[in-house]
């Protein structure tokens, strides 16, 4: 009897390690988001894309995304599933998925989602987000007016006015609950596998910084039944070489950070691999308003310094930028909005009335002088008015200013970050204007532009959401992403004047120059987020749009569109128009 009971178990060992052997491989995406080492993985305190695509894998808010029949993303609910919003739009009333955990396993509470969000919106936090928290209410006590019964799973929110985009932040990162009682305020725990704990389908396995952040499936996620991947890999790097070789020996699924000097190539050796994903953002230049752009021996006024900067971005010649630099079917920029964007009544601010354009003559030759657009022309005599000492004219095509101060402008190496500094540089060159250009890692340049330290730097915005308070937003005196520093102290940066030193916060803005930031620009941020008349609503957005750009400190160059790769065996990807990519109902064949 034992006997036989040893060839039964010696049997089933084979036929064990049998099986084992032929068991199905892990499904894991490899990946490259290009950007490096994202500065911060707590979803409070990120603001970049490179950042949220990641967070999102391990975290979640109470909407998400789904794709629909045809294929295309839609808002559904996540860790709540359901919620009502009274008719007045003030009270928006959530149930809570039922036995809801985080990826330890523990039972998450409402009340653990309030105090999550009280945390983002605090000051202690400091979160460049921090403002959009704005929207809800407040009680006396300065807590956020929110209502939670953890038996009920009820967590109902009160805002001052109705927001048209709620739901929306409900599902941005700067919304998803953290665990307060793991969370520091650097953000250190969620570089931690131990501690980086979430609501989201992955959970942390490995982050090893400039080298790779890894996830595996998380067993707690409220729907882990539908998940099909084992795994992700987010490898780091801001090398395009590096990253197109991984992908064409097979060693990712998924890049971004393509050079457009591979697209031809790459279309026609893996034929629709390559994909321009339609993106609501925009690529621009900032200018920090505390350099003095002055011309030697005369002191311009921090109005004419405006002028001075707007005349710099009207240099540029969009449409080559797109034609021969970029080649990713992206728009010249016209205005700082983008394509496709929404303002609550105009599906596209940029073709809709009462919004201006202020690059109308980039791709049109000047009669001046058939070598310069219309823009330039225009550019150029704004600066001979100024007061800049020059060389030769402009009917002569070789006008040359001479004392132009030279700017610092930095950048990080990603995509085609490179090839376009090089083209504005060339293109101020040209005019005697010396761009001394820095290369930056992304974490590093996000700290030196926080900070207030540059002069001059690319930069890049895409739509959180589909509307207008996305971009207007960014530059309100309180945001921390607003690296122009209007409305913000100095910071870090040595190198102002006498004439610049206030230059962020003094009186100078606005139509007639004579108002603070805060008054000039915050005020009528202020008043779109609370208007509830549509046509009101979209006149002041184009207002607010036009007190921005007088100031010179951005120059839109175009619209993006996203450059990407995907293995044909990989589906179900949500990708979305913000740029960011979801992987939580992907699969791979």
């Amino acid at each position: 009897m034992r006997k036989t009971l040893a060839i039964v178990l010696a049997l089933a060992m084979v036929l064990s390690l049998s099986c084992s052997a032929f068991a199905a491989e892990p499904k894991v995406i490899n990946m490259f988001l290009g950007g490096g080492t994202p500065l911060s993985m707590d979803p409070a305190l990120n603001s970049a894309s490179a950042g949220s695509n990641i967070i999102r894998s391990a975290f979640a808010g109470l909407t998400g995304f789904q794709l629909d029949d045809k294929g295309e993303p839609v808002m559904a609910p996540e860790l709540a599933e359901s919620w009502e919003i009274s008719e007045d739009g003030l009270t928006y009333s959530f149930v809570l998925r039922e036995n809801l955990k985080w990826s330890d396993g523990a039972d998450c509470t409402a009340t653990q989602i309030k105090e999550s969000w009280e945390r983002a919106a605090s000051a202690e936090l400091g979160a460049d987000y921090g403002f959009l928290y704005d929207v809800i209410a407040r009680n006396d006590d300065g807590s956020l007016a929110i209502d939670v019964d953890d038996a009920a799973r009820t967590f109902v929110v009160h805002l001052p006015q109705p927001c048209a985009y709620f739901l929306d932040l409900c599902a941005f990162v700067p919304f998803y609950p953290v665990r307060v009682d793991i969370a520091d305020n650097d953000g250190i725990w969620a570089t931690k596998p131990e501690t980086a704990i979430g609501l989201g389908a992955f959970k942390m396995t490995k982050y090893a910084v400039d080298d790779v952040i890894s996830f595996e499936k998380n067993p707690y996620y409220w729907n882990a039944d539908a998940v099909k991947l084992d795994g992700l890999n987010f490898y780091l790097s801001e090398d395009n070489t590096a990253i197109l070789t991984a992908y064409e020996n097979n060693t990712v699924d998924y890049i971004q950070s393509i050079s457009s000097s591979e697209f031809d190539r790459l279309n026609a050796t893996y034929p629709g691999e390559l994909a321009f994903w339609p993106t609501q953002g925009t690529y621009y230049i900032l200018f920090n308003v505390y350099k003095d752009m002055s011309p030697a021996g005369k002191q311009l006024s921090v109005q004419e310094q405006s002028k001075a900067r707007f005349a710099l971005g009207e240099l540029i010649n969009r449409y080559e930028i797109v034609t021969y630099v970029t080649k990713g079917g992206e728009n010249p920029a016209t205005g700082f909005f983008p394509d496709s964007l929404s303002d609550g009544l105009n599906p596209n601010v940029r073709a809709a009335e009462g919004y201006n354009t202020w690059y109308t003559g980039t791709n049109e030759f000047s009669d001046v002088n058939p070598d310069y657009t219309v823009d330039q022309v225009e550019a150029l005599q704004t600066l001979i008015d100024l007061g800049y000492a020059y060389t030769g004219s402009i009917e002569g095509g070789d006008i040359t200013f001479t004392d132009f101060p030279s700017i610092e402008f930095a950048f990080n190496n990603s995509g085609n970050n490179a090839l376009i500094i090089q083209y504005v540089q060339e293109t101020w060159n040209q005019f005697g204007i010396t761009g001394v250009v820095n290369q930056e890692a992304w974490a590093t340049l996000q700290t030196k532009l926080k900070a207030g330290d540059a002069e001059a730097a690319r930069m890049g915005w895409i739509a959180d959401f589909n509307d207008v308070v996305n971009f207007l937003e960014i530059f309100i005196s309180a945001s921390g992403n607003n690296y122009p520093r209007l409305g913000r102290e100095i910071g870090d940066y040595t190198r102002n004047s006498d004439v610049t030193k206030d230059a962020g916060v003094g009186a100078y803005w606005g139509p007639d120059g004579n108002q603070t930031w805060a008054d000039a620009y915050d005020a009528l941020v202020d008043q779109v987020k609370a208007a509830t008349d549509p046509t009101e609503r979209a006149k002041l957005a184009a207002e607010a749009e036009n007190v921005l750009m007088a100031t010179g400190s951005v120059a839109p160059l175009y619209y993006y569109t996203t450059a990407q790769m995907l293995k044909p065996n990989v589906k179900d990807v949500i990708r979305l128009a913000t740029g960011d990519v979801i992987w939580t109902y992907a699969d791979k064949d």
